[in-house]
């Protein structure tokens, strides 16, 4: 049964006009400066559907980005390995996902501390985001550095098809990374059109700001070829790889997120895409993109979701990362005011939940508690039903001036479904929270230890875990040939 996600889309801040405004802007960019392709394939595909290509320079006019725009999927299917956990992206339903791409740090779940994650750090991550409720779909929150940089994502992607049975969805940076991705996901539900029926995973991938495609890119070629869902997420800095605008970047944004649907509808016409705008910023004290700052949260939120709302695609967004290097009080903020802003935009997929340090660090203590803000976003977003039952007149009469309806059979009835209740956040008294003194991210790294020692997801069957590793080792062979590249390697 697909889980149709809590109804978002009540945030509005761009009119009509304006929202026209940008697309009239971001059009003028496309067909005048163009953008610049570094991959002959890309080239070629640009060339042969339509485009104006001179040397690296692609210039896409109107007509063929508005083509195209109609060609990719208003809906978009993400299916688990386990059926309860197939979602549909859909006017404005709101689903959130843990983690992002692989963070080059992780904070010791045991001591706190900074340090380089593992393959282990990538399967204990892995089943965290399985284990905890809100998370529908499961993406990284460490990296695997200690096997050879060059099959890394093949690493990851074989612990993300083992340890989760949730949609999948991360990067695989490189046509050769996308092919074996594919593969492996083919293995795991029984051939390329089981996977296309019922995809279980999805492509993470971002040209570079500004305007530019890179080799890279040719991952989107794969996967429109196979009709298996792309997810982008452009993302200009305010100001650097951006005009000082929020508007003038969110035009590079728009125009990088047009350029690439259209490079997938000529790839594979029809196959599916979710659009992504983002405009970060770099912090004028620090030189960092600051993830929780505020203009960050308005750019993938309210305006993220209107601009995807004009061209009718599903969109991709941001919650649940900030700057801070601790589970502390701003992050807490920082990731209730992305959760709650892009939830209420309709944002489709919400991912980063569990990032700290501007992204650089995972945290399994901060993904736990991105699970219980995200219970609470999911409840105000529900909000309540008003009806002749729930006014309750009549019981209300009953119970008249100085009664109590605590033991009433209509709170009964309703009380279970009105109320949220806290897995992690505390609302004991203070003579009981005295007894044990313990912060929300200390109640937090131990319900992540419980759940690594207590959660286990059906495993694969036997003859798809080794054909997933047999993946893996034949890419090892094929990419590690070089001993000083490979000597070089988890340094």
């Amino acid at each position: 049964m697909i889980d149709h996600g809590i109804a978002g889309g009540q945030l509005r801040f761009l009119s009509k006009a304006e929202t026209e405004k940008i697309h009239i802007a971001t059009v003028n960019v496309l067909e005048n400066v163009g953008v610049r392709a570094k991959s002959e394939l890309i080239l070629d595909i640009f060339a042969k559907g339509g485009a104006y290509v001179k040397d690296t320079t692609v210039k896409i006019p109107q007509h063929l980005l508005d083509d195209c725009v109609k060609r990719a999927p208003k809906k978009v299917s993400l299916h688990g390995r386990n059926p309860e956990y197939d979602m549909l992206l859909e006017d404005g339903r709101a689903y959130f996902g843990m983690g992002g791409t692989p963070t080059p740090l992780i904070r010791d779940l045991k001591t706190g501390e900074f340090r380089r994650p593992t393959k282990k750090d990538f399967v204990e991550a892995t089943k965290l985001g399985d284990a905890l409720p809100s998370m529908s779909f499961v993406m990284g929150l460490a990296g695997a550095f200690d096997v050879p940089y060059e099959v890394e994502y093949e690493h990851e992607w074989e612990v993300l098809f083992n340890y989760t049975e949730k949609p999948i969805v991360y990067p695989a940076p490189s046509a050769y990374i996308a092919r074996n991705a594919l593969e492996m996901g083919s293995a795991v539900v029984g051939g390329m059109a089981e996977l296309r029926k019922r995809p279980i995973m999805c492509l993470y991938s971002e040209a570079a700001s500004p305007l530019t495609i890179v080799k890279g890119n040719e991952n989107i070629v794969e996967f429109a070829r196979a009709g298996i869902p792309i997810v982008l997420g452009q993302v200009p800095l305010l100001g650097a790889s951006g005009p000082g605008t929020i508007p003038g970047s969110l035009v590079i944004s728009n125009a990088e997120n047009l350029a690439l649907i259209t490079l997938s509808q000529l790839a594979g016409a029809g196959s599916p895409i979710i659009y992504g705008v983002d405009v970060d910023l770099i912090d004028p004290l620090t030189g960092r993109d600051a993830y929780g700052a505020p203009e960050s949260v308005l750019s993938t939120s309210a305006l993220n979701a209107q601009m995807a709302e004009y061209y009718g695609l599903p969109t991709f967004g941001v919650a649940g990362a900030s700057d801070s290097k601790v589970p502390d009080a701003q992050a807490g903020a920082e990731a209730m005011m992305q959760s709650l802003m892009n939830a209420l935009a309709g944002i489709n997929l919400i991912h980063d939940c569990g990032y700290l340090a501007g992204g650089s660090a995972g945290s399994m203590e901060m993904a736990v508690i991105c699970d219980e803000i995200i219970g609470n976003v999911q409840r105000i977003l529900r909000r309540t039903e008003v009806n002749d039952d729930t006014l309750a007149v009549e019981i209300i009469k009953e119970v008249g001036p100085e009664g109590n309806f605590l033991g009433h059979k209509h709170t009964l009835k309703h009380i279970r479904n009105e109320v949220y209740l806290p897995r992690l956040f505390d609302r004991t008294s203070e003579t009981v929270w005295m007894k044990t003194r313990k912060t929300a991210h200390e109640l937090a790294r131990e319900k992540a230890q419980r759940i690594l020692k207590e959660h286990y997801p059906k495993p694969l069957a036997n003859d798809v875990q080794v054909k997933l590793s047999e993946i893996v080792k034949t890419a090892e062979k094929e990419q590690t040939k070089i001993p000083e590249r490979r000597s070089a390697t988890n340094t």
